[in-house]
């Protein structure tokens, strides 16, 4: 548990049920939020409470999904959220820390036990991967992978007179889409908020169609280019990438123009 720092009086004594026993839990609070940000762990705005929440959120979602328990937790996290709610900060914060603490221990729980040393089990990796998009990394990996080598093998091939090179492009731009989503998750959040369900698996087999649809459009003269045949073919492989890495976009503009109609 992170330090705080410790008031004048104890301001909370709460009693929380338990499955296996009731369990006495004192948490002491801080009564005045405007405290030296070096001296103390608590946020001093509710915007970053809300993120840590948010984060927690995640956290406790990855963790049911991997068959971890996470009662305790999930018990500390309501209380934040409804001390949130009433402008709370302290006591916000304190229960996210304490459901926070909760949460890795059940986690430690899950993992094996071989002569006092703990190993990772499966619930424990799918748990991390499921946090941190490493499934959707994965499979963006092996599919950049698969659309390389079909260029380099299959590129030749063609249907209708339309080269298949068109749609292994796409894909391979759909596939480095889940990757950036990926790291950019990574980077902005520190934790996997998209790409959490299969759903993503479909996304090269979709940005396929919409790159060989995009090379029938950019061969039938409706877009022009001004250049010879050899920077008019690289210009179209490049235009099936990019149609390939924005088919999220794509799915979007589409999904809303069928409600509109």
């Amino acid at each position: 548990m992170p330090a705080v720092l410790i008031s004048n009086h104890l301001k909370l004594f709460y009693l929380c049920k338990s499955r296996s026993a009731t369990k006495t839990i004192y948490i002491i609070l801080v009564s005045n939020l405007s405290v030296n940000s070096k001296g103390c762990f608590i946020p001093d705005s509710c915007d970053e409470v809300e993120a840590d929440l948010k984060k927690l959120d995640h956290m406790l979602h990855a963790a049911h999904r991997s068959n971890i328990d996470i009662k305790e937790s999930y018990d500390f996290y309501v209380l934040a959220l409804k001390e949130f709610n009433k402008e709370n900060l302290a006591d916000s914060y304190l229960y996210y820390d304490r459901a926070k603490y909760e949460l890795t221990s059940s986690i430690n729980e899950a993992k094996f036990k071989i002569k006092g040393s703990k190993f990772h089990s499966l619930r424990t990796l799918s748990y991390f991967f499921k946090l941190y998009g490493l499934y959707a990394a994965i499979f963006g990996t092996l599919s950049i992978f698969l659309f390389s080598y079909l260029i380099y093998r299959y590129a030749e091939l063609s249907v209708l007179e339309v080269p298949l090179w068109s749609a292994f492009f796409a894909g391979l731009g759909s596939s480095a889409q889940i990757l950036t989503g990926v790291a950019d998750d990574l980077r902005r959040d520190g934790l996997a908020t998209r790409y959490k369900r299969l759903w993503y698996t479909a996304i090269p087999l979709l940005s396929m169609v919409f790159g060989y649809m995009a090379y029938l459009l950019f061969s039938s003269g409706l877009i022009a280019f001004n250049a010879n045949s050899q920077s008019r073919a690289f210009s179209t492989m490049f235009v099936c990438f990019l149609t390939g890495f924005l088919t999220n976009w794509l799915i979007n503009r589409l999904s809303r123009m069928s409600r509109d109609l």
